[in-house]
């Protein structure tokens, strides 16, 4: 972990920065650097507030890197939301860590995993257009 931003904590609050003022480059908007971001909303406001900063900052993160939030692309409602319910309780059974720890334990943790939503949805149901619009429950 060393050698990615995610090893020290100014690493993590300059994707956080960058993120937050549109300014990390789109290659490095990766998976890991979603989940260091959310985290680091969660250790700072209140859940409902780190869903709506990460809800809207996704949404203008992508268009200003020249992406897209269509029916079949960019922002993903029920992803946004599983991962802050995830890392909202994660953040909530770690208190007193440091930013550093709480990335690096969450990062270490196979709650991480790309595929860890696939644990409680269908591929269809998670990548439906229902899904990428709105809430879903979990389930197949």
């Amino acid at each position: 972990m060393k050698n990615t931003p995610f090893g020290t904590e100014a690493g993590i609050l300059s994707v956080v920065q960058g993120f937050r003022d549109r300014t990390l480059p789109k290659e490095q908007w990766t998976h890991e650097a979603h989940l260091v971001t959310a985290v680091w909303f969660h250790m700072n406001y209140s859940s409902l507030e780190a869903i709506c900063y990460l809800r809207s900052g996704i949404i203008a993160y992508n268009v200003a890197t020249g992406g897209t939030n269509t029916h079949t692309d960019g922002y993903h409602e029920t992803l946004t939301l599983f991962w802050c319910r995830t890392i909202s309780q994660f953040v909530a059974d770690h208190r007193g860590l440091s930013l550093l720890e709480m990335c690096r334990a969450f990062l270490g943790s196979q709650q991480s995993g790309r595929d860890y939503p696939l644990k409680f949805y269908s591929r269809e149901r998670l990548f439906s257009l229902e899904a990428r619009a709105t809430w879903v429950e979990p389930g197949n």
